[in-house]
């Protein structure tokens, strides 16, 4: 499977900012062509997103990405209220591409025990595109404000009660054991996304291994054993 690029759409904070800063950075500037704009927001956001995945959120500056970048600060301020804003809108698209693509698979498949086991194989899968890989090793740091972690949360919540309602359909069919329900999903979450805390991408272990076996793994003692 060939996935799309990490960010495939503007990243705003949200539908109703996005006509806005389609014409005016954050500091006012009215911007000359949206696009561009655009596609230099998704650069720096990649960027961050790089350096953050071998240095971590506190040791990472706005001038490591400028640096990345080869540009000034003031490109990426244009944009970027701060390192936290910037780490924000990274953390929302990361989270919102994966509620996409689960959603796409619970509307292309037509039962949840194939929904639950493909959501799983992407859940690995996703862990190995670089602007996902930054977010689940970074997590939450400490430093992010309570209304950013809010932000990060809502998303990631929609993730959640996604995938709760595949388990709990699963276990309405028959095919998944009849446990907890928020207690299963939040283990084969946990369980799946845990490996990128030390996982590297050109480690001794290749990505596909991982994205075969894992999943195998995580789901051995959800399924009903039929004798």
């Amino acid at each position: 499977m060939t996935d799309k690029p990490p960010i495939s759409r503007a990243v705003t904070q949200s539908p109703s900012a996005n006509s806005t800063s389609r014409q005016t950075g954050l500091r006012g500037h009215r911007t000359i062509n949206p696009q561009k704009m655009e596609l230099r927001r998704e650069e720096i956001i990649l960027a961050f997103a790089a350096i953050l995945t071998t240095r971590g959120y506190e040791a990472t500056t706005l001038d490591d990405v400028a640096s990345q970048l080869n540009c000034s600060r003031a490109v990426i301020y244009y944009q970027f209220r701060s390192k936290e804003h910037l780490y924000v809108e990274m953390s929302t698209t990361a989270m919102t591409i994966a509620c996409e693509r689960l959603e796409r698979i619970v509307a292309e498949n037509p039962s949840p025990d194939i929904q639950l086991r493909e959501a799983v194989i992407d859940l690995v899968r996703i862990g190995f595109i670089p602007l996902h890989a930054a977010t689940l090793r970074t997590g939450t740091p400490p430093s992010v404000s309570a209304e950013s972690r809010e932000r990060i949360r809502a998303v990631a919540r929609r993730y959640r009660s996604t995938l709760m309602d595949v388990v709990r359909r699963g276990m309405e069919s028959g095919h998944l054991e009849r446990r907890d329900v928020r207690l299963v999903t939040n283990t084969i979450i946990n369980a799946a996304q845990s490996i990128f805390r030390w996982v590297r991408p050109d480690g001794a272990i290749p990505p596909e291994a991982f994205i075969e076996e894992v999943p195998a793994i995580v789901l051995g003692g959800v399924f009903v054993t039929r004798c």
